[in-house]
């Protein structure tokens, strides 16, 4: 295999996984709860804190980016399922709306890809790599704990589990931000409040652990520098359950000077017990965490 390959879809595979696992944080966060400064009076940190007693969920995602330079956006949607007490789960994904030239490389005009939480590592399938991997493999895998140590973080203290994309909720919660309620909608046939609120990243920041502040605080820093953007709007719906149905997020925020536009939706149902996440076989998996850590940033 080509090392040009590796470096030039390496550097996209690593963005293409940031993206995701942010989307994935920010519309997932509801899954996890367990204290923390927003406390019981906040509806929406109270639902956080019943969701994750239910176990797990299945999941319905969708949204779309606005990528510079483009004509339109490239949209993606997905279904899986996450277990909140094991950190772990899977998500089926399909994107589109890429530039003619990409597009026609590609099966039916779309990408597919497959993700796996497991673990302190997230792992990726699709036909995109047949062929294209060293060794026959058809997975990359991304250890998320190495990188977070990587970058002074605390995997186990900021994420207990390192891959556990609901850690936004801490976030929230953290920040101690109110919600509001908006509305009254169906989520598929269920009735339900919607509630808006935010995220404070720099107060969310001060609120972690010794161990990890200094380092978020900075790394939020840098992120609010880079893009204007110091907080996170959210939406949420709740059952009279106490039960999270929906989260959506839209942003607008200028990256290197471009802006950048981002929404996602996610649905939750059939509460409860979900299918174990297997991890692909080692021969059949190309670790890209070297080449992660490569590309990181001087300085993290």
């Amino acid at each position: 295999m080509r090392s040009d390959w590796i470096d030039v879809k390496g550097r996209v595979a690593i963005a293409v996984l940031a993206a995701i696992a942010v989307i994935a944080g920010v519309a997932i966060f509801a899954g996890a709860g367990g204290g923390g400064a927003g406390g019981p009076l906040d509806p929406v940190a109270q639902a956080a804190e019943t969701t994750t007693h239910a176990g797990g969920a299945q999941m319905a995602l969708r949204g779309s980016v606005g990528v510079p330079g483009l004509a339109g956006a490239i949209s993606f949607s997905g279904q899986g399922s996450f277990n909140f007490a094991a950190h772990e789960g899977s998500l089926t994904m399909t994107m589109a709306g890429f530039p003619a030239s990409v597009a026609a490389k590609l099966e039916g005009g779309s990408l597919q890809m497959t993700e796996l939480f497991k673990a302190s590592a997230i792992y990726i399938g699709s036909p995109l790599f047949a062929g294209r991997l060293p060794g026959g493999a058809r997975w990359m895998r991304l250890d998320i704990a190495r990188v977070q140590q990587a970058l002074g973080l605390d995997p186990s203290s900021l994420t207990s589990g390192g891959t556990n994309p609901a850690q936004y909720l801490q976030y929230l919660r953290d920040a101690g931000g109110a919600s509001t309620v908006t509305g009254h909608e169906l989520v598929r046939g269920v009735p339900t409040t919607r509630y808006a609120g935010s995220i404070d990243l720099l107060k969310a920041a001060e609120a972690q652990p010794g161990a990890n502040r200094a380092q978020l605080r900075a790394a939020f820093q840098k992120l609010i520098s880079q893009t204007g953007l110091s907080s996170l709007p959210v939406n949420v719906w709740v059952d009279s359950r106490g039960l999270v149905r929906k989260v959506s997020i839209e942003l607008s925020v200028n990256a290197a000077g471009q802006p950048v536009k981002a929404t996602v939706v996610t649905e939750y149902h059939d509460f409860g017990a979900t299918p174990t996440a297997a991890a692909p076989r080692s021969s059949e998996v190309f670790d890209m965490t070297g080449l992660a850590l490569q590309n990181l940033p001087s300085g993290g």
